[in-house]
């Protein structure tokens, strides 16, 4: 028997474990911590897949040939030269897009961009993309008029050469 002087255990309050209110407080913090961190953190951004130049030139030709019958030489002339200059500022760093037929082929070595790898060979990008220039200045700039068998000519020149090129 307890000491008569002594109040019943049941009367008596229990205080509560001191580590159950820093647990709340701990978890709280937590909580808050990882909210703040969810909205503040940098956005993950997707890395959009590489574009293959050589994939997309040859996809663009073959757009181009079924659609020939409703586009003129001239049109269709300007389009090939303009696919095969993005195909060459792509695979070989040559700024095409911003340069007459005249700079690409006849000038020194191109500017390098960043990030683009040297070509293997420097000069057979020339040798093969060079005569299909030619011939598209030839039918966008010529006073005669032009048939739709130049523009198919001109296709099929443009696919033979991307064809040599196919990694």
């Amino acid at each position: 028997m307890p000491h008569p002087a002594l109040p019943l255990p049941e009367s008596v309050p229990l205080p509560s474990p001191w580590w159950i209110g820093w647990s709340v407080g701990l978890l709280l913090v937590l909580l808050i911590v990882l909210v703040i961190w969810l909205l503040l953190r940098p956005k993950h951004v997707p890395v959009a897949p590489l574009r293959q130049p050589w994939t997309s030139a040859f996809r663009a030709l073959n757009d181009l040939r079924v659609r020939m019958e409703s586009i003129p030489p001239q049109d269709m002339s300007h389009r090939v030269s303009q696919i095969l200059r993005r195909y060459l500022m792509e695979r070989y760093s040559v700024p095409a897009p911003a340069r007459t037929t005249h700079e690409i082929f006849d000038g020194n070595q191109p500017e390098r961009l960043p990030g683009v790898p040297v070509p293997r060979a420097q000069g057979l990008w020339r040798e093969r993309f060079e005569p299909v220039a030619r011939l598209c200045d030839d039918i966008s700039f010529m006073p005669a008029p032009r048939t739709a068998e130049e523009s198919v000519t001109l296709i099929e020149q443009a696919l033979a050469r991307l064809q040599e090129e196919k990694p």
